[in-house]
């Protein structure tokens, strides 16, 4: 799902309506977003189609999302026309004050910059090989539900683990477990208060020492954390190649 807003929307400019989901009087589906966020998106799709729009909060304070839910309209506003769509609302805000501005919230030209940044890990050779990591991960996940007392898992939480643990192997390569044990803590922390935030009409500052402010920013610290140290590691170890190479 791809939410934005669009830049004629935004420039005051016509367009084909967009059908919204109904919710409360003033303050729209601002507390389905808070309890049930994803159960709200589903619904707006079950009712709607695969372009929606959701508001959240009273007039004058008010967030606005236009969903969409297709594959073909996700490749529509995030690649083919994405000059069209904005990333410049609240919640979008909020994940950039949390996670910093990588590519789910850049824009423009420094969307542009970093998409080719990464572009070099998604070519058809590259994806091939890493195949036999997302097996492995798979295969050890099968094993350990196998072994689940009563045959019961919690599928949301291992398939989160499942896509962690391979995307930390193909990414990082060394040092999985600790590396997902601290996403697979902090990382749900961050996101639950981002949501908060996002589709809240007004939140205190951040640096305020409120209990949600100290629980996330201590996630976010942890997360820092691991990712400088994995950066560091890899610095070294190419820092060691390059000089064994040259002895």
């Amino acid at each position: 799902m791809a939410a934005v807003e669009s830049r004629a929307r935004a420039d005051g400019g016509a367009g084909a309506e967009v059908p919204s989901l109904a919710g409360v009087p003033l303050l729209g589906s601002l507390f389905d977003l808070k309890s049930d966020s994803l159960g709200t998106y589903l619904r707006a799709q079950a009712q709607h189609g695969d372009v929606v729009r959701i508001t959240a909060g009273p007039p004058g304070l008010r967030a606005e999302l236009y969903c969409v839910f297709s594959a073909e309209g996700a490749q529509q506003v995030l690649a083919a026309q994405s000059a069209d769509f904005r990333k410049d609302n609240s919640f979008y805000q909020e994940i950039r004050d949390s996670f910093g501005n990588g590519l789910l919230t850049s824009q423009d030209e420094d969307y542009l910059r970093q998409r080719r940044l990464v572009q070099p890990l998604f070519t058809k050779r590259r994806v091939d090989g890493y195949a036999g990591a997302v097996a492995d991960e798979t295969q050890a996940t099968l094993t350990r539900w196998a072994q689940a007392p009563g045959g019961v898992v919690d599928v949301s939480d291992e398939m989160m683990q499942l896509a962690l643990r391979a995307v930390a192997r193909i990414l990082f390569g060394t040092d999985v477990d600790a590396t997902v044990d601290v996403v697979d803590r902090c990382f749900p922390v961050i996101t639950e208060y981002v949501l908060r935030r996002g589709y809240s009409p007004a939140n205190v500052p951040r640096n305020w020492p409120t209990p949600g402010n100290r629980r996330a920013a201590a996630a976010m610290d942890e997360l820092y954390a691991v990712c400088d140290r994995i950066i560091a590691e890899r610095r070294a170890e190419s820092g060691a190649g390059a000089g064994d190479g040259a002895g």
